[in-house]
């Protein structure tokens, strides 16, 4: 699909004042400014992030959109059969265990594409917002206070600790007391997933990639919802109103 133009992207998310302050920045040697990255520097602090981000995600728009179409009718699949099962709807193993064993695999290949493709989304996005974050030289607390909030977690939060549960649940799984970092994730997806973080035992409760179930949380099964609480995000960190 062609990338969305720049403009379009600006009227999109409520971002049209940023047409004006984009120039070239001089440093005060009067040489053309860059980035830390060694990109140029358009705008101030705020309109260089922000447009910085802008390009990221519109060259990054139509991965995400593949991904998913079909990581919503897994998700939708898997809670189809999963809730059909616990209701004890459908095959049962006394009665016709071919069926039922179909029916397992069914769940468990559902469940795998669903987080492996919303975990591949959740690891896109929140490197555009870490590098935005960086750009902006916005603080930790900016960080977990910038709104729109879901349970009490913010957007950049919760991209963070999906992004981190997709890269090393198995770590998590043979973990027996969590540590510092992987408890830092662990709250935020147990606080949006309604779950302990920690079983009667004291071991990890989240030992399974979660993505599917986080993305299909806070975007409701779309994706231009999904577009838009990134957005509202960003111009919440970069204090753009």
């Amino acid at each position: 699909m062609p990338l969305q133009g720049f403009d379009q992207t600006l009227s999109r998310f409520g971002l049209e004042k940023l047409k004006g302050g984009l120039d070239l920045q001089l440093t005060k040697r009067g040489d053309i400014g860059v980035t830390r990255d060694g990109d140029l520097r358009f705008g101030n602090t705020q309109g260089n992030a922000l447009f910085r981000l802008i390009e990221r995600w519109r060259q990054s728009e139509s991965t995400i959109t593949e991904l998913f179409g079909p990581m919503v009718r897994a998700a939708r699949r898997l809670h189809e059969l999963s809730g059909a099962r616990e209701r004890g709807e459908g095959p049962s193993l006394s009665q016709a265990p071919q069926a039922y064993h179909e029916a397992t695999e069914t769940i468990i290949e559902s469940q795998l594409i669903s987080s492996t493709l919303a975990g591949s989304i959740s690891v896109i996005l929140n490197n555009l917002l870490q590098r935005l974050k960086l750009d902006l030289n916005a603080s930790d607390d900016e960080w977990r206070l910038s709104a729109p909030m879901t349970n009490g977690f913010s957007v950049g939060e919760i991209f963070a600790a999906a992004a981190a549960n997709f890269r090393h649940y198995d770590e998590w799984a043979a973990t027996k007391v969590p540590d510092a970092k992987q408890m830092i994730s662990m709250k935020v997806l147990c606080g949006l997933l309604n779950t302990p973080v920690q079983t009667a035992r004291g071991f990890p409760t989240i030992r399974t990639n979660v993505c599917g179930s986080v993305l299909m949380l806070i975007s409701r099964g779309s994706v231009d919802t999904l577009h838009e609480i990134t957005f509202d995000y960003a111009k919440s960190l970069a204090k753009c109103k």
